[in-house]
């Protein structure tokens, strides 16, 4: 089991690594196509690579850390146990769908890859990498309403935040399951996915000054 102070670390370290990693390299958005992003990233490749391992770190330490939270929130007579324990499953099966995409992306953006120069469809390979990742934002909402519920039920931390974590949840999870584009379902996910780096930046605050209370 980590240590608060660990988790609470990777919590709100997390969400920072990943906006920098995108501002060092934005690959594009709906308005390109995936050869557009490929050529980009062909033509900045240093950078590309650099912004991808970022990316794929910030994720992976960002979903292992509320993985053991969750993980601490189990616990005979602990209110909420079953719903922590749910979050911590899905939060490790995100972990495990990032390490799958960002292995497709760095394989098809490698320029000496033995797998490009033997014939591999470059193209075809990041479309897949690409569905992969998307399919993060489903398994996302489940857990942070999930761990919401759960926060707000033991009250280990601010009900508050719990509270707020829930909401994005399931904004994320039912805004995308009726998305169609720019309609109404679409703008509710989007309040979601912005709300989920904040929720979880505050989290790995509180659990940080929870920890360094505990210890004065």
């Amino acid at each position: 089991m980590l240590s608060k102070k660990l988790i609470g670390s990777f919590m709100l370290a997390g969400p920072f690594l990943a906006i920098a990693s995108l501002v060092l390299f934005e690959p594009g958005g709906d308005e390109q196509t995936f050869a557009q992003t490929l050529q980009r990233m062909s033509e900045n490749y240093a950078i590309a690579s650099i912004s991808m391992v970022l990316f794929f770190v910030a994720i992976m330490i960002i979903f292992i850390g509320i993985h053991y939270l969750a993980r601490s929130m189990q616990g005979e007579n602990k209110p909420g146990s079953d719903l922590a324990g749910l979050a911590s499953i899905f939060a490790l099966l995100i972990a495990g769908i990032a390490m799958v995409s960002s292995g497709l992306e760095l394989t098809v953006t490698e320029r000496e890859s033995s797998w490009v120069t033997s014939g591999g469809d470059v193209l075809s390979a990041y479309a897949i990498s690409e569905a992969i990742f998307r399919g993060i934002f489903v398994f996302n909402g489940i857990v942070m309403l999930l761990l919401g519920l759960a926060i707000v039920k033991q009250k280990n931390l601010s009900p508050i935040v719990g509270g707020f974590f829930a909401f994005f949840g399931a904004c994320v999870l039912f805004g995308g399951m009726f998305s169609s584009g720019d309609n109404w379902a679409g703008m509710i996910w989007f309040i979601g996915f912005l709300g989920f780096p904040l929720m979880t930046a505050a989290t790995g605050f509180l659990i940080l000054w929870s920890a360094r209370k505990s210890t004065s």
